[in-house]
């Protein structure tokens, strides 16, 4: 939608997981055609055994190199999507925590089925059902475009980040 009108806000959570692309890429498609603001969330932890960016890092290094790769993404993922305007930030805290509070007055939410990190790779899956239980607007989970390289979602995500699916 291009008549500068937001109808909604769509709040994405993206952690550098191919779900999490996928989700973005999902979520931007929803804003280009209902005229939706998107707002791109990283939620981060300073623990170097949780978080790659934390490793030898300083708080404030950690978090410059989220916002980078945000902001990377999030222009990538919405170049030639006419109308869509997206916000991002790279918050600290409990994914979930962070993702339903920032989705109370948001039109939907939208999550990778399965996250990326060292302990997020053991508990696949369980940022995404907090959501589902917790969050007040429609919630939608994305897998990955390695479970659906045929699809238009697929071939959408493949074109963002070519040769990494």
């Amino acid at each position: 939608m291009t008549d500068g009108t937001a109808k909604g806000r769509i709040v994405v959570g993206v952690d550098g997981s191919d779900a999490g692309t996928a989700a973005l890429v999902w979520a931007t498609a929803q804003a280009e055609v209902s005229g939706a603001e998107l707002d791109v969330v990283t939620v981060w932890t300073h623990d170097e055994m949780l978080d790659d960016a934390s490793v030898n890092r300083t708080l404030e290094e950690a978090r410059r190199v989220h916002v980078d790769e945000l902001e990377k993404l999030v222009t990538a993922v919405t170049k030639g999507h006419t109308g869509v305007v997206a916000r991002y930030a790279a918050p600290e805290g409990d994914p979930a925590d962070v993702l339903t509070t920032r989705a109370k007055e948001a039109t939907m939410l939208v999550v990778g089925s399965h996250g990326k990190g060292k302990l997020r790779e053991m508990l696949a899956g369980s940022v995404s059902s907090a959501c589902l239980r917790h969050a007040s607007c429609p919630v939608a989970v994305i897998p990955p475009p390695a479970h659906t390289p045929e699809t238009t979602l697929g071939r959408q995500v493949a074109e963002v980040a070519p040769g990494k699916f």
